[in-house]
């Protein structure tokens, strides 16, 4: 990390941990370990999980969080503040069993306040053991920020190991956040992550989601836009090689009038690799002026490789505008066998198509071009070979 996140990052301290996690054992006592009867697992096959092999008990159902030892109050936000965010993040917390696993189960609980007109970048390495993980972002208002959230994992074993991670990005009044989420992740690995944004009036998030690597990995993300004139953009590219299974879930919420919503979201698939993308959109009744939009874009690059899109729209007020598309589909063979009679090799015009399949998604972000360039050498990484 760097040091201009030190000075604004912190640990929650035990007191306030224990406050928080007590109150959520009500709920928790009451979650199952999801199987794929559940809707939202019904495509992932956690019924396979070896959980003794991951070292995680799921049927252990007490408090079993430690808070840090450092009692001291929290350097960074009024005691107000905190338990203004706190309160946010209890109200809206996603009822799935396994958020509940990464706030319970976490070592510590850790907060990040972004400072008006920077760029906030936030490293994570997680080894083999079992880990969870919890990551609270807080714009305040008025402010605005870059948030670069990096998470690689380091694999010293051959074995299969888990991880659960919780992440909230709260944007208060009036404040603009773009958020870059990168993922690199050893083939080893089991996630479930829980993403949750929580939109307040006037202000505006958008969130470019690039996971790679990993052998499993259930994520859900949770979007509440709470006041109105609040925007929220989600896109992203998923790149899946070998036996790779991503399965990502996306909901959007509209809490209040003249708020605008867009997920526009890509995947490419190449050997046996399966994507699943399921984006949900929620508009209750008697809202007006809501402005939404889902896009779901696939291209496989194999036979045996699979990808699906489930777009799900739960409209119930009538002064909106809501569209969405999804498309799954190979190499456009016209487009390939027009590259090949301009001289250029199977591989050139097989590159060159990918490249401008995901290419826009990329130049869309607000970042520099090397942190750009970054992202198309890693995508280009895990794809060529492919077959």
């Amino acid at each position: 990390m760097n040091s201009s996140l030190i000075k604004n990052h912190f640990i929650l301290n035990q007191k306030k941990r224990n406050q928080f996690c007590s109150s959520l054992l009500g709920d928790w006592e009451v979650l199952a370990l999801p199987t794929e009867k559940d809707e939202s697992y019904r495509k992932f096959p956690i019924s396979s999980i070896d959980w003794n092999e991951l070292g995680f008990d799921p049927k252990l159902k007490n408090d079993h969080y430690e808070g840090q030892t450092d009692d001291s109050a929290n350097p960074l936000v009024s005691e107000d503040t905190l338990d203004v965010i706190l309160n946010l993040v209890k109200h809206h917390l996603p009822k799935d069993y396994f958020t509940y696993v990464s706030v319970l189960f976490a070592r510590e609980i850790q907060i990040v306040v972004c400072e008006d007109g920077t760029n906030v970048v936030f490293r994570s390495l997680l080894g083999d053991d079992a880990r969870s993980l919890v990551r609270i972002f807080y714009v305040p208002r008025g402010y605005t920020s870059q948030i670069k959230l990096y998470t690689e994992t380091k694999h010293d074993t051959e074995r299969l190991h888990l991880q659960t991670i919780f992440d909230v990005f709260v944007s208060e009044e009036d404040s603009h956040v773009e958020i870059l989420d990168e993922e690199n992740c050893d083939e080893d690995l089991i996630q479930f992550r829980s993403v949750l944004v929580l939109t307040k009036e006037n202000a505006s998030v958008k969130l470019h989601h690039f996971p790679f690597g990993g052998f499993r990995s259930k994520l859900f993300l949770h979007s509440h836009l709470l006041g109105k004139g609040a925007e929220v953009t989600i896109d992203g590219v998923s790149a899946l090689s070998k036996r790779n299974l991503k399965d990502l879930d996306m909901e959007m919420i509209h809490h209040a009038d003249h708020t605008t919503s867009k997920i526009s979201y890509k995947t490419i698939v190449t050997d046996r690799s399966h994507h699943i993308f399921t984006g949900n959109l929620i508009i209750p009744p008697n809202l007006k002026k809501v402005v939404a939009h889902q896009e779901s874009f696939n291209l496989s690059l194999n036979k045996k490789a699979r990808a699906e899109a489930n777009p799900k729209l739960e409209v119930l007020a009538e002064d909106v505008s809501c569209t969405h598309g999804a498309t799954v589909g190979d190499i456009d063979e016209e487009q390939y066998f027009y590259l090949l009679s301009r001289g250029l090799s199977p591989e050139e015009s097989k590159s060159l198509l990918v490249t401008a399949f995901y290419g826009e998604t990329i130049q869309r972000i607000g970042f520099s071009d090397q942190i750009k360039e970054g992202l198309e050498s890693t995508i280009h990484g895990l794809l060529v070979g492919g077959k």
